[in-house]
């Protein structure tokens, strides 16, 4: 008999669905250029000096997309969705949709006075933590509550949870960063999404099909 689960997880992924595409499509936006005008600049000349709201969209609709991927592999193993799944998810939709305002302030400040710049940056790189930890926190109850269609052995969800949590290192050490060289700051997320776009969600050599369940990873996603 199927695990009793608080809500359906079609449901949950559909509304999940429908908050990063809301997310994503708010990243656009922030892209505008001004028409052609007798005292305007060449269309050449805003593209470059608009650079810093072109960089941070890249990056944050890579992360956003990368997240969504993710988020559809890291559910599609859970055998069942309880209510503290359901507030850990809530908190990284929480993050999810600050991502375009710390997108719109990192991108109009990037090019500012150091302090502002420096705390913009900041700003960007916490969302990515609170984004970062609370989908941590995702696979981290699932795997502690055995909700998991793999069954990790101890030293695997160690190390499955290593490699899964590279990413909130790299952005607090980015928040760092931010006080030093904002740009850089923005580069080291750039970085992260280029990990997590080969990292998928854990599974692999370290683990096993739980009892009762189908051998199925997130490598067949």
């Amino acid at each position: 008999m199927a695990p009793r689960s608080c809500v359906d997880s079609g449901r949950l992924e559909a509304f999940s669905d429908g908050v990063f595409a809301v997310a994503i499509t708010i990243l656009a936006l922030n892209l505008s250029v001004v028409g052609p005008g007798q005292h305007q600049p060449s269309l050449a000349g805003q593209l470059t000096a608009h650079w810093p709201a072109f960089a941070a969209y890249a990056v944050s609709f890579s992360t956003i997309g990368i997240i969504w991927v993710n988020h559809h592999t890291l559910f599609k193993n859970f055998t069942e969705i309880d209510r503290t799944l359901l507030f850990l998810n809530l908190l990284l939709l929480f993050f999810v949709v600050t991502i375009p305002f710390a997108t719109s302030t990192i991108a109009a400040y990037l090019r500012q006075g150091e302090h502002d710049a420096s705390l913009a940056a900041a700003i960007f790189q916490g969302v990515f933590v609170g984004m970062s930890l609370s989908f941590a926190g995702l696979f981290w109850w699932g795997v502690r509550r055995k909700r998991m269609k793999i069954a990790f052995t101890p030293e695997g969800a160690r190390r499955a949870m290593i490699r899964f949590s590279i990413g909130n290192i790299a952005y607090l050490a980015a928040i760092g960063i931010a006080f030093l060289s904002p740009t850089a700051s923005l580069i080291v997320s750039a970085l992260v999404a280029i990990y997590y776009i080969f990292e998928q969600t854990p599974a692999g050599e370290t683990a096993t099909p739980a009892a009762g369940t189908s051998d199925t990873g997130p490598e067949d996603s």
